[in-house]
């Protein structure tokens, strides 16, 4: 019975939730980046050219694996990323982060 639950646990953690990738900066290599994100994010170009002039950026990103994936070849072409986690109750905004000061 344990094993049933850690099972779904794990399933509904890795597989169903949705994780997001904050990206904080893009790096030097403009263009690169833009196509990964195009690429990656599923987005066009006109969204990834946003997204790179308007970092720090909070993109959906999937399920975990998905979303690791996406931050580390973020990170591989020299930007920063890292993978967020939100609780199913808070529905984070995707877009440009707005920080709190």
């Amino acid at each position: 019975m344990i094993l049933i639950i850690l099972m779904i646990l794990a399933w509904w953690f890795l597989y169903k939730k949705t994780y997001y990738v904050r990206i904080e900066s893009v790096g030097s290599d403009i263009p690169t980046m833009e196509q990964l994100l195009k690429v990656e994010l599923e987005t066009t170009l006109r969204q990834a050219i946003f997204i790179t002039k308007n970092t720090p950026y909070l993109a959906e990103g999937g399920g975990y694996f998905n979303a690791r994936a996406i931050a580390k070849k973020i990170e591989e072409k020299g930007g920063v990323a890292k993978v967020k986690f939100f609780w199913v109750w808070s529905k984070p905004q995707v877009g440009p982060v707005q920080e709190n000061k």
